[in-house]
C-alpha cells in the first residue's frame, strides 16, 4: 500500500512541468497528501466498525492507534513538516490501519 501512495505521488510529479526541483516535488506530494489522509480516514473508520467485535489483539488496536493519532497532526497541519516526511508518515501510517483493518476482519 505505501508503494502505491509513493507511486502515486511519484506520477503526480511527472504530470508536472518539471520535477527537476525541490520545489516542484514538494508541491506534487503536498497535493497528493490530502488524497491519501483521506484514505487514512477511510481505514481508520472501517477498522473502527470491524473492531466493534471486540476480538481485536490488545496489540493491533494500540498499533492501529499510534499510527492514526500521529498522522493526524500531519493531515491537519501539513506545514509543519517538510513534504516527503509527511507522505511517507502518512503513507507508513496508512499501511499500519490497512494491516490492523485485516485482523480485524479476520478475527470478525
Amino acid at each position: 500500500m505505501r508503494s502505491l501512495i509513493i507511486a502515486s505521488a511519484a506520477s503526480a510529479c511527472l504530470m508536472l512541468a518539471s520535477c527537476t526541483t525541490t520545489g516542484s516535488l514538494d508541491t506534487a506530494i503536498k497535493n497528493s497528501l490530502p488524497k491519501t489522509c483521506a484514505l487514512l480516514e477511510t481505514a481508520h473508520a472501517a477498522f473502527i466498525a470491524a473492531s466493534a467485535s471486540g476480538n481485536i489483539k490488545a496489540k493491533t488496536l494500540a498499533k492501529e492507534k499510534a499510527a492514526y493519532d500521529g498522522v493526524r497532526v500531519i493531515c491537519a497541519d501539513p506545514s509543519s513538516v517538510t513534504a516527503a516526511n509527511a507522505l511517507v508518515v502518512a503513507a507508513t501510517a496508512y499501511a499500519t490501519v490497512s494491516l490492523a483493518l485485516r485482523e480485524a476482519k479476520a478475527a470478525e
